[in-house]
């Protein structure tokens, strides 16, 4: 399938890596501002690629050459320079937002058919503004929301516990951001209900604390995302309908509209194949709802980006 990559700093050419590594595209697009430096990174991805398996044409180019794209990866995002908000994921809305009002219709329009994947943050609000600027089937349109965050939380249970963490069903959900919440009435390994050892409520507390960690001491955070990124590609080019939390947007779970935060959801040919309605208790349904709240809030705030054109 032919994948292209809006946004190629740190976390899109890591990405572009990644695809290239795995085999999950048979063209690979490379759009951004620096045309010198994605001629640079498309060679160099190209050389990479000779030493994986899979064939794949790696070029740079502008939005008209992500024409006809089947998937296109928004990871496009106003220098963290620019504002003073690089790990302020919410002081970051209201610019992005408008750089994606700028660009996502113009995509839409060259790729009526894709599925739009969005990694900006907040990657919430940008989610539902790609909805909203795309004008497309909320399948099509997705964010890797709390994936990453999820994925923090099981490999911390994982090195307690001494136990896989891909045998380990553990969800964070809600708002990739301060308000999200783990499930803990849901975290289970081989049948094993481990959500009432204190332990696991303490892993995600740390879990909170991960990306901030990895910031302060290398400036970014590129690897683990891309690799959510990755996974969700991958999903959508088997059609494998694997179940991650994915930000989605939610129509009535537990009386929730209109808004895009990760629930439980299957990956496929056609993008959320479905969502899953888990149970939750109440305390759970509390958290949900706070999320929900403080994302509506904000895109409230940011209406006028969908509601008037660009320019």
């Amino acid at each position: 399938m032919k994948v292209s990559i809006v946004g190629v700093g740190k976390v899109g050419v890591t990405v572009g890596y990644s695809i290239v590594s795995h085999g999950l595209a048979s063209e690979l697009v490379l759009v951004g501002r620096n045309q010198q430096r994605l001629r640079g990174e498309a060679l160099d991805l190209q050389h990479a690629a000779a030493l994986h398996p899979g064939r794949i044409t790696v070029r740079g180019g502008d939005l008209e050459a992500t024409r006809n794209s089947a998937v296109i990866v928004l990871s496009l995002a106003e220098s963290a320079d620019k504002g003073g908000h690089a790990m302020d994921r919410i002081a970051s809305a209201a610019p992005n937002a408008r750089l994606f009002q700028e660009v996502v219709p113009q995509l839409a329009r060259l790729s009526p058919d894709a599925i739009l994947l969005v990694m900006t943050n907040p990657v919430d609000v940008l989610t539902y503004a790609t909805l909203k600027l795309s004008g497309f089937d909320p399948k099509r349109v997705l964010g890797t929301g709390t994936l990453i965050d999820s994925a923090r939380f099981r490999s911390l249970l994982s090195a307690h516990y001494e136990i896989n963490s891909d045998d380990i069903r553990a969800y964070v959900l809600g708002e990739h951001g301060e308000s999200q919440f783990p499930v803990l009435s849901a975290v289970y390994a081989g049948g094993w209900h481990m959500g009432k050892d204190p332990v696991v409520k303490n892993a995600f507390e740390q879990t909170l604390t991960a990306a901030p960690e990895v910031f302060v001491a290398k400036g970014y955070t590129n690897f683990a995302v891309a690799s959510a990124a990755s996974m969700i590609l991958q999903a959508i080019r088997d059609d494998s309908h694997r179940t991650m939390p994915v930000s989605t947007l939610v129509d009535g779970y537990y009386g929730i509209e209109d808004v895009c935060l990760s629930l439980p959801a299957v990956i496929g040919r056609e993008g959320v194949a479905q969502v899953l309605s888990i149970a939750l208790n109440a305390e759970e349904q509390q958290q949900l709802h706070r999320s929900a709240n403080h994302l509506l809030d904000v895109n409230q705030k940011l209406s006028d980006v969908w509601n008037k054109p660009a320019g």
